[in-house]
């Protein structure tokens, strides 16, 4: 019997690692203002199903993909004053773009370098205070952390970490959304002959953040290739920790792919009913084949 876990940020959770987005976010607001800023004025807030409101930071890799450019465009407009203002000065020509960059910047690079900044930060606990005994350390693992907990306290070898691992310092640390714009999604494709050449130049640095951010699954999935296609002695797959989210589905249908029919899925979550149905509807939308599926607590595992 072949097992395959699959790891998400749950797990780490789990062993007391403060590794949520928003423990992230309380720490960007201390040494980094402006990406805070940036994140909280130009991401997107919601309400839950419970009528529970929940900040840019709860979802932080889904939400790079719903950047708000129209308010983004907005304060851009502060800078952009007529050709034929009283005020007009060449020396401000470029200002419309210097902002808008500013920003986008921000929600990029900047944003990418705090989060590896963060992650280097993070502590290893020491000891399994709440062991996960389903784990069995010969089996595979498909880490979505960057840390290297499953190794560390469950003594695991076989670890692809898919986002790149904070014990390998040559690793890409991979953090973006799965959103891929079509032709007619793209800024540049409003671009005519009237544009203003500065509101084109802000159309063409919005194109690149969705680029910057975009989270580049078919190149990781072939780059692994040899990991996916081993899976196909698998019996079991654990889920720990992972909430099934879109933006990881391409790694769930590559798995599925070479998988058997009858592989039995074993999958966690956390908190009451409402969780377990949260996880349930993600796993169908993802492609799990959930007939096949047992959803239990970690703490059962």
């Amino acid at each position: 019997m072949t097992k395959l876990f699959i790891i998400g940020n749950g797990f780490d959770i789990h062993h007391g690692i403060k590794s949520r987005y928003t423990d992230f976010g309380s720490w960007i607001e201390v040494v980094d203002r402006e990406v805070h800023s940036a994140v909280e004025e130009f991401l997107p807030t919601w309400v839950d199903a419970e009528g529970n409101e929940q900040n840019a930071w709860s979802d932080l890799e889904n939400n790079l993909e719903y950047f708000d450019t129209d308010q983004l465009l907005d304060y851009g407009l502060n800078f952009l004053p007529s050709y034929g203002a009283d005020d007009w000065s060449d020396s401000g020509h470029h200002d419309f773009e210097y902002e808008l960059d500013r920003v986008i910047r921000a929600l990029s690079v900047g944003l990418h370098r705090n989060f590896v900044r963060w992650l280097n930060t993070l502590e290893m606990p020491s000891q399994k205070l709440f062991p996960v005994r389903s784990i069995d350390p010969r089996a595979k693992f498909l880490n979505f952390n960057y840390t290297p907990t499953v190794q560390v306290l469950y003594g695991a070898a076989n670890v692809l970490h898919i986002h790149g691992s904070l014990a390998d310092t040559t690793a890409d640390i991979v953090l973006g959304h799965g959103w891929t714009p079509g032709n007619e999604d793209r800024w540049e494709a409003r671009i005519d002959e009237d544009t203003d050449t500065r509101v084109a130049g802000g159309y063409r640095l919005i194109d690149e953040y969705f680029r910057e951010t975009f989270k580049p699954t078919a190149e990781i999935i072939q780059r692994n290739r040899a990991f996916f296609t081993g899976l196909n002695d698998v019996t079991e797959v654990y889920v720990l920790g992972h909430g099934l989210a879109q933006v990881d589905a391409p790694y769930f249908a590559e798995i599925l792919e070479h998988l058997s029919d009858d592989v039995d899925w074993i999958i966690s979550y956390y908190g009451g009913d409402r969780e377990r149905e949260k996880i349930e509807a993600a796993a169908i939308e993802i492609g799990v084949p959930t007939e096949r599926a047992r959803f239990a607590l970690l703490l059962d595992l």
